[in-house]
């Protein structure tokens, strides 16, 4: 499934990759697949220099409804390799999840997360869709324990310019 993901990931970035944009300043809303397994909405508010979002979604791995909130910092000077023509944006910020689900022996049901994303975007030259690849450390509260994890997801949003 992850090499799927990667493999799918690559090819939408080969095809697309004949033009490519500055990030577009303006309120972003897509869908996201992401691991620990999960599956949600996305929306996101882009202001230049920092952007703030929203995701909301299920985790299939813990039987919980999802939400996070991010925020982070747009680093101004895009990754550039002249090999594949691209422009890779980076951004660094921080998140807040927040898990609901059943409680049993395993869950307490309800548990939180902090996590450090770094994200790489591309944007579109003609139409504002942006499509991000995201990962990094995060712990997990919850049931009387702290656990060490990686998330990561990768997505597409279409982005109304403002």
């Amino acid at each position: 499934m992850k090499r799927c993901v990667v493999v799918l990931g690559i090819l939408i970035l080969a095809i697309v990759s004949v033009g490519a944009a500055e990030p577009v300043k303006g309120i972003g809303v897509g869908l996201d697949l992401g691991l620990p397994l999960h599956v949600g909405a996305i929306g996101e508010y882009n202001f230049g220099p920092a952007y703030a979002g929203l995701d909301l979604g299920y985790d299939m791995m813990y039987e919980a409804f999802w939400l996070r909130v991010e925020g982070g910092y747009n680093v101004a000077k895009p990754f550039v390799n002249a090999n594949l023509g691209v422009d890779l944006y980076l951004s660094v910020g921080g998140a807040f999840d927040l898990f609901i689900g059943k409680e049993d022996y395993y869950s307490s049901g309800t548990s939180f997360g902090i996590g450090f994303p770094i994200t790489w975007s591309y944007t579109l030259e003609k139409i504002p869709l942006k499509f991000y690849a995201k990962a990094g450390p995060e712990l997990y509260f919850g049931g009387g324990s702290v656990v060490p994890g990686l998330a990561g997801s990768i997505g597409g949003m279409y982005v109304f310019e403002i």
